[in-house]
């Protein structure tokens, strides 16, 4: 940032009174001693006339005109000491490093306003670009860590349900595998094991009795979950 060293002020730090002529020490011209101020009447055409000719004066003259309006916009806006200050310090930097090329066509009122406003945007804009990118970083994180946990959880209740179609007895298990792995119906099965159809469905009936018993301590109890399995 330019050092705009023109700006002959007294600003109180936290250490003590210093002096300072760094633009970046700017702060409300109501906390700052009073000094001479020559071009109090002089109205605002002439005065940008003057900044366009790199008068300091002029410059301090707005300054001291405008601070608090720009800054009562800025707050308003966004409730923020720090970024308001910041956002002043910085249309005033503007205005004197494009002096030069100052061009305006309704009043220096407006020009200043209109130079916070877009300040203002353009910080809510940076603001909510980080909020989104920090929200997608939050939900990135939550479902990845919900992912793994309905992982483990699939592949625990894969092994509880396993180990228990192997405590099943023999034909039982049997036509368990038949019908929810291989998929056959009870038709199929009851030719297959050359039993018939009644017996499969009481094997089958039994099967699930005792599954839904060996996993529901597993489970705590969620009925859904289970029947989602068989």
């Amino acid at each position: 940032m330019e050092d705009l060293g023109f700006l002959p002020y007294f600003v109180k730090p936290r250490s003590g009174w210093r002096y300072s002529r760094s633009f970046q020490t700017l702060t409300s011209p109501d906390a700052l001693p009073m000094s001479p101020r020559p071009y109090t009447q002089v109205s605002d055409e002439a005065l940008a006339r003057l900044l366009r000719q790199g008068d300091m004066r002029a410059f301090e003259e707005i300054y001291h005109r405008y601070w608090p309006r720009l800054h009562s916009l800025a707050y308003k806006r966004l409730r923020s000491r720090e970024a308001t200050e910041e956002i002043v310090q910085d249309v005033f930097t503007k205005l004197w490093q494009n002096r030069e090329k100052l061009v305006i066509h309704v009043s220096l009122t407006a020009y200043l306003l209109k130079a916070a406003k877009y300040a203002v945007l353009d910080c809510q804009q940076r603001e909510l670009v980080r909020q989104n990118y920090r929200e997608a970083v939050q939900q990135t994180a939550s479902a990845a860590h919900n992912g793994t946990e309905e992982a483990v959880l699939h592949n625990d209740l894969h092994l509880q349900l396993q180990a228990g179609i192997e405590r099943l007895p023999t034909q039982c298990r049997s036509v368990f595998r038949l019908s929810r792995q291989e998929e056959l119906s009870m038709k199929e099965i009851a030719t297959r094991l050359d039993i018939s159809e009644k017996t499969v469905e009481n094997h089958l009936g039994n099967a699930l009795k005792k599954l839904r018993l060996s996993l529901r301590e597993f489970l705590g109890g969620i009925a859904w979950v289970i029947a989602s399995f068989f």
